[in-house]
């Protein structure tokens, strides 16, 4: 599934092909507090001197690609989270045009395609979910969001079996949900409580 995910993420299109350098991450798991028996282990992104930080959803595995990805993996393979830099455009008004261009040359067959704006690390993303047929692998749920950080375009993207779609759903949120960026200063840490 990760090789995968790593041919789609090949880029065919122009805007990209401009770039000379996307920047790569390195990834360090750190321990946290223990709500009941769970231990919280959030993961931490640095490339360069840019720090990102998110909780790792429970049951989900990190593996890293030659290509700078890092795919988050449920243990029984149905669904995989990846992060990574992109290359994008100069201006941010065409992030959205640049993301539908990159779709529709990447996911064939898909169909349903919807837009979505979120809002982290008080920065706003861009992002379109989508439904693609593959033979032998099935139907399968595509959530794809940009956000632009100043270390460049950072990508994520969940890639679910139809059937684990809202196990997939759950741990993407949960991702953005608890993403933080150094952007303003230090990496704010949240704590998690027993008592919510």
């Amino acid at each position: 599934m990760l090789l995968a995910a790593g041919a789609l993420a090949q880029t065919t299109n122009d805007f990209a092909a401009t770039t000379n350098h996307t920047p790569e991450l390195a990834v360090t798991l750190e321990p946290g507090e223990f709500v009941g028996q769970e231990r919280v282990i959030r993961e931490r992104l640095t490339s360069g001197t840019n720090e990102f930080m998110f909780v790792v959803p429970d049951g989900l595995k990190t593996e890293t690609a030659p290509d700078g990805m890092i795919a988050l993996i449920a243990s029984d393979r149905t669904y995989f989270v990846s992060l990574r830099f992109v290359a994008a455009p100069p201006a941010n008004p065409e992030l959205k045009a640049a993301l539908r261009e990159r779709i529709a040359s990447q996911y064939v067959q898909a169909s349903n395609l919807e837009e979505f704006t979120t809002t982290m690390a008080n920065r706003e993303g861009t992002g379109f979910q989508l439904r693609q047929d593959l033979p032998k692998v099935g139907r399968r749920l595509i959530r794809i969001l940009w956000v632009p950080f100043k270390a460049g375009v950072m990508e994520f993207v969940l890639n679910s079996d139809h059937n684990t779609a809202s196990a997939g759903q759950g741990a993407f949120d949960m991702i953005l949900l608890t993403f933080r960026s150094n952007e303003r200063g230090k990496v704010e840490i949240v704590r998690r409580s027993e008592k919510t």
